[in-house]
């Protein structure tokens, strides 16, 4: 089995008994790049007028300088880094096609073109990951190449990896499910614990 995307170093507080790392060691071939958590949060979606806990999210950064946390410019700061992670830890069991389904959602409130090459290949990823079980997790990396190109590793929550090579731009496109136009209540909660200081 190949080792795991990121190596956490523990941080200083838990949302929903996760605990918000401070940083992370991410293995990318040969390269380690080091990430800096810039932003935790809870994703609930409401069912029949609950709100359901469905995970925490990590979002993190290599250059944490130049991450803005300002609602209309964060999803462009993202430029500034050359690697970018959404880790998601599930507090309750959710089946591949519903994952795959809010992600859609997601994308489309933000004008994401899904055929495109990249974006549909990751959703492909997305279905064929399984479920995202309880207290495992899913993890995200975009790595921006030197020619320009851009590569995303989807994780799914039993740790297999799907690299996918995109254009310029990948990461603007997957980061908009969180920083872009919110899809429902719970993503605008959500964004705004990200960028909450």
């Amino acid at each position: 089995a190949q080792a795991s995307l990121l190596k956490l170093e523990k941080g200083t507080r838990s949302i929903e008994g996760v605990n918000i790392s401070k940083n992370a060691e991410a293995s990318l071939d040969k390269d380690k790049a080091l990430l800096s958590t810039v932003g935790g949060g809870l994703r609930w979606k409401k069912v029949l007028l609950m709100k359901v806990k469905v995970y925490v999210a990590q979002l993190m950064v290599t250059s944490p300088d130049r991450f803005v946390k300002k609602d209309k410019d964060a999803l462009k700061s993202l430029d500034d880094s050359e690697n970018v992670v959404m880790r998601m830890t599930f507090l309750r069991t959710v089946d591949a096609a519903t994952v795959q389904t809010s992600f859609r959602d997601a994308l489309a409130i933000n004008k994401v073109d899904m055929s495109a090459g990249a974006v549909k290949a990751f959703l492909d990823a997305v279905k064929q990951g399984g479920d995202a079980s309880s207290g495992n997790s899913l993890t995200i990396l975009t790595h921006k190449n030197s020619d320009g190109s851009e590569l995303l590793i989807y994780e799914d929550s039993n740790g297999k990896q799907t690299s996918i090579k995109g254009e310029k731009g990948l990461t603007q496109s997957i980061f908009s499910m969180w920083l872009g136009r919110s899809a429902d209540d719970g993503v605008v909660s959500l964004k705004s614990d990200l960028l909450a200081n």
